[in-house]
């Protein structure tokens, strides 16, 4: 069972898509892109997924990526 991430695909347009193509969110997580997350204006401010439920952003698709990467580490070492 991998985490769930939960992307707007306007947000993934701005730039980050990068999320998607990073080889080790995709063996790790369900990536799931809704049209619209009715998130507008946090969407409008920066890069941002829903992980687990929980908002985790990044001031530039890297950091994002980065900080999911981090979110599916601590989420692997809670599930044991």
């Amino acid at each position: 069972m991998n985490p769930l991430i939960e992307c707007c695909e306007q947000n993934l347009a701005k730039g980050a898509e990068l999320l998607l193509s990073d080889p080790f969110i995709e063996e790790n997580g369900d990536v799931i892109s809704y049209s619209c997350m009715n998130e507008c204006v946090l969407c409008a401010q920066t890069f941002f997924v829903l992980f687990e439920g929980e908002r985790i952003t990044g001031v530039t698709p890297e950091e994002l990526v980065e900080n999911v990467k981090k979110a599916i580490l601590r989420w692997q070492e809670d599930m044991g």
